[in-house]
């Protein structure tokens, strides 16, 4: 008995480190849980969306059938026959995706491009994942079926509930007392600390908290008798009925310690309709998977294992002609340089500490570009060759979902920027603006905010941290 596997999967999760990589327009058709120390806040309030969500190919799977007993003792990738593509979804400009809801998802074709249909058993799900931040999800679409012999490519159609947001808002509870049985409100909501237990050098802390509210939690975030961020993370959650709870490891022996909630707005649910392609040819190759971050595990077994946030420590020192003059100065420095090709003129304004992640997401923003020319082989397999250049040049190897600092250490970050720049720019559709393909922030800054040596300012619809040090200012990620 023979096994037939094609296995891929692309470099998705586009690092919420650069959110504001993610808000300039990428080539077509391109586009987990620990809290950082000072991360930007979601975007504000705004009017309803109007455009749908984008929905592209981000993975592609199929399993032949099994070896041993009854064809199923040994399984490929520990899964059962089938084709199984992942669908990467993006929310429309100034919105974040709060859920996918799968049950009332549609899958209504699946075919091959010899004309076969592969719907048996056909399903959306389950257990979709969204990006802490809300910038963007997946969701597998599974049938049991499989290509017939010599077909090249697939064909999807179906339609996909996802609730979406306009903007997310941080309510604070000062002074909250992390004792058993303490209730507080946020807003109007009573909650409840259910649990509070401190071992080693940490508390481990569960809120009790409505269903509803649990879904629309984006983040949380603790803060010491001196107002500066904890590490925390994020350990577990669930609801039976309409009674939730959420449970934080939180590095503190504190009892009382003040609480930020971010929650998500303006909540909607859409059903966006898709009509994806996956090319089997411009997927499979060794080179396409390798320089994407591929993996021959199961979706599920390739997520990043998660890292601890780094500890705050005093600011970096920095040289003379590092920063800013102001929040202002920034934006700008960084818009004209990126359009000038400066990389190293765009890197000097981001915080020191935060370099080598804004260098990950542009390499995870590079690997997830040739999603866009899944259904045309030859040119997808152009634009692989020429990022397995660019990559063997500056010394990168994925998968770039590793800690920044180990990906980038060795590499010349502004050097492999200025290559990442340049490759974005050849590549933008003609007519098209190619400074709006460039991972900078779009836009002036608005509502400039300063806070002593902290600052943020709203950036085409979404909140952004700055920090200062000395006299000069840097973006934070």
């Amino acid at each position: 008995m023979r096994t037939r596997v094609v296995s891929v999967t692309g470099a998705l999760v586009l690092s919420s480190v650069v959110a504001f990589a993610q808000q300039s327009q990428p080539p077509k058709g391109r586009g987990n849980t620990k809290q950082a120390p000072a991360k930007a806040a979601g975007p504000p309030t705004a009017a309803a969306p109007v455009a749908p969500p984008q929905i592209v190919v981000a993975g592609l799977k199929v399993i032949g059938s099994g070896l041993g007993k009854n064809g199923s003792e040994i399984e490929p990738f520990h899964d059962h026959p089938g084709t199984f593509i992942a669908l990467a979804i993006q929310p429309p400009k100034g919105s974040g995706i709060v859920a996918v809801d799968d049950d009332n998802s549609k899958l209504e074709s699946f075919a091959d491009d010899k004309g076969t249909s592969l719907l048996e058993e056909g399903r959306i799900g389950p257990f979709p994942k969204v990006a802490e931040d809300g910038s963007v999800a997946m969701v597998e679409v599974e049938v049991r079926g499989r290509p017939a012999a010599g077909a090249s490519s697939l064909t999807v159609t179906g339609t996909i509930a996802v609730m979406l947001a306009n903007g997310s808002k941080p309510t604070r509870v000062a002074n909250l007392k992390l004792e058993d049985g303490q209730a507080f409100k946020v807003g109007t909501t009573n909650m409840t600390v259910n649990t509070a237990k401190v071992s080693d050098d940490s508390t481990e802390v569960t809120f009790g908290l409505p269903r509803s509210v649990l879904q629309t939690l984006r983040e949380t975030r603790f803060f010491d008798s001196k107002n500066q961020p904890l590490e925390a993370s994020r350990r577990s959650s669930g609801y039976m009925n309409q009674k939730a709870e959420v449970e934080f490891e939180v590095k503190t022996k504190d009892k009382v310690v003040t609480v930020e909630f971010e929650l998500w707005q303006n909540t909607k649910t859409v059903k966006a309709p898709f009509s994806v392609q996956a090319g089997l040819g411009a997927v499979a190759g060794r080179a396409a998977d390798a320089s994407a971050g591929a993996s021959d595990k199961p979706a599920a077994a390739a997520e990043p294992e998660k890292k601890p946030a780094k500890p705050v420590g005093p600011p970096p020192a920095v040289g003379p002609t590092e920063g800013a003059a102001s929040v202002e100065a920034v934006v700008k420095q960084m818009q004209t340089a990126a359009v000038a090709g400066k990389a190293s003129q765009v890197i000097s304004v981001i915080y020191p500490t935060d370099r080598s992640q804004y260098g990950q997401g542009v390499a995870m923003a590079l690997a997830f570009s040739t999603m866009a020319a899944l259904d045309k082989p030859e040119v997808a397999d152009k634009l692989q060759k020429e990022l397995d250049v660019l990559y063997a040049k500056h010394h990168l190897t994925p998968p770039f979902t590793r800690d920044a600092d180990d990906l980038f250490k060795g590499t010349d970050l502004p050097a492999f920027v200025t290559d990442a720049f340049a490759f974005l720019k050849s590549h933008a559709a003609k007519g098209d603006k190619p400074e709006e393909y460039l991972p900078v922030p779009s836009g002036k800054p608005e509502n400039v905010k300063i806070d002593g040596d902290t600052a943020t300012a709203s950036l085409s619809g979404k909140d952004v941290n700055f920090a200062k040090i000395g006299s000069k200012w840097f973006i934070r990620l």
